[in-house]
C-alpha cells in the first residue's frame, strides 16, 4: 500500500470535487432554486456554523477526509478495473462509487424527510457529476504519483 499515492490523490481529487461542486451549486439556475426552496423546515441556517465561510470550510474539510478514504478504497480496487485509459478507469470508479452510495441515500431522503423533490433531484445529479470528477482526478493523480 502506497500511502503517498493515497493521500496525494485523495487531497487533489477532494479539492477538484469541491470546486466542481461549488460551481454546480453556484450557477444561477441552481442558486435560484435553492434560494426559493432552501428554507424548508429541516434546513440548518449557515449562521449556526458561524456564517458562509465557516460552513464552506466544514464542507471542504469533510470532503477532503472522504476523498482520502475513497482513494484508500481505490488503492485496493484499481487493479481490478481492466481499462487501459486512466481517465475512463477513474470515470468508471467514480460512477460505481456513486451508484453504490447516492441513489439509496437520496431515496432514503425522499422516503423519510420532507425535502422539496427538486432539491433531492439536484443533489442526485450533482453528486453524479462530482463523483465522476473525483474518480477521474483520483485515477490520473494516483497513476502519476510514485
Amino acid at each position: 500500500m502506497n500511502w503517498k499515492k493515497i493521500i496525494v490523490s485523495g487531497l487533489v481529487a477532494g479539492l477538484v470535487a469541491f470546486i466542481v461542486g461549488s460551481l454546480l451549486y453556484m450557477n444561477p439556475l441552481v442558486a435560484d432554486i435553492y434560494a426559493q426552496e432552501g428554507t424548508w423546515a429541516g434546513a440548518k441556517p449557515m449562521d449556526e456554523f458561524g456564517g458562509l465561510g465557516n460552513w464552506m470550510l466544514l464542507m471542504f474539510a469533510g470532503g477532503i477526509v472522504a476523498a482520502v478514504f475513497i482513494a484508500l478504497l481505490y488503492s485496493y480496487t484499481e487493479k481490478g478495473i481492466d481499462i487501459k485509459s486512466t481517465w475512463k478507469k477513474g470515470a468508471l470508479y467514480g460512477f460505481l462509487f456513486w451508484l453504490a452510495t447516492a441513489p439509496q441515500a437520496h431515496f432514503n431522503v425522499w422516503l423519510m424527510y420532507n425535502v422539496p423533490d427538486i432539491l433531492n433531484q439536484i443533489e442526485l445529479v450533482n453528486s453524479l457529476i462530482g463523483s465522476l470528477a473525483l474518480g477521474i482526478t483520483l485515477a490520473i493523480v494516483y497513476e502519476k504519483v510514485k
